[in-house]
């Protein structure tokens, strides 16, 4: 019989992460010298507000503070997977693309690893920048992703950030089951890749029952690989990000 265990969020990052400054800036509640924090929080909404309202396949808003990672998240609502890499968020043809998932993830967040595609033009727009992220200095300062949704606001932590091989991540790994998440969170910890860096405090510390997302490109630096960035969740404004974790026949 199968086992299942109902999760919800737990903190994992052990030091200098301050979830309630965190949260405060998300809800636009933050004082003094934040104040502009929250402005930028306000105008993102609205941004995000006037282009869900043209689209309805926008269900969201990434944002990495101090890159140029700002932009609305998209599904297609015919389940065409390839639709945003050549079109913008308004469905109008676009090289660059758009910010997607596929449509075997879901929209509420919900899932152990959302897979976020874009592309990684040479200007570093869209998820051009992510190859940054392999530069120590660069990985040490930009610790947070940031999820803006329509009813909830959610924080990660940036775990890991490193090359694979370009296949996709949900057909590779069966997510729904607790031994599909330990395997790529074998992966995240593998320390045979030489391209790859990993959150010291998040050690070992990812199991099948924390919520990832994960942004990838093909990689500018590294040919014919494919660039990801995982973030695991510490912060859930509105707290409901929950699932059930199916551990099969385990005990």
């Amino acid at each position: 019989m199968y086992k299942k265990r109902r999760y919800k969020i737990v903190e994992i990052a052990r030091k200098g992460l301050i979830l309630l400054t965190l949260v405060s800036v998300l809800t636009g509640c933050s004082s003094g010298s934040s104040v502009s924090q929250s402005d930028e929080v306000e105008d993102r909404r609205s941004e995000f507000d006037r282009v869900r309202h043209k689209n309805s396949d926008v269900f969201a808003w990434i944002n990495i503070p101090e890159t140029e990672i700002d932009y609305p998240v998209l599904q297609s609502e015919n389940g065409d997977d390839t639709f945003y890499k050549d079109h913008n968020e308004f469905k109008k043809p676009y090289e660059k693309g758009a910010l997607y998932i596929e449509a075997a993830n879901l929209k509420d967040m919900c899932d152990f690893n959302e897979v976020i595609h874009g592309s990684s033009p040479a200007d570093g727009s869209m998820f051009g920048e992510l190859d940054n992220f392999l530069d120590k200095d660069f990985f040490d300062s930009h610790r947070f992703i940031y999820v803006y949704m329509e009813d909830n606001s959610l924080i990660y932590y940036i775990a890991a950030a490193f090359t694979r091989d370009d296949t996709r991540l949900l057909e590779q790994y069966d997510f729904s089951y607790a031994s599909g998440c330990s395997e790529f969170i074998d992966e995240i910890y593998d320390r045979s890749n030489q391209n790859k860096l990993i959150r010291e405090d998040l050690e070992a510390a990812i199991k099948p029952e924390h919520f990832l997302v994960t942004l990838t490109s093909n990689s500018r630096t590294v040919p014919g690989k494919q660039m990801v960035v995982v973030g695991c969740l510490v912060g859930d404004v509105a707290g409901k990000i929950d699932r059930y974790v199916d551990y099969g026949n385990e005990e």
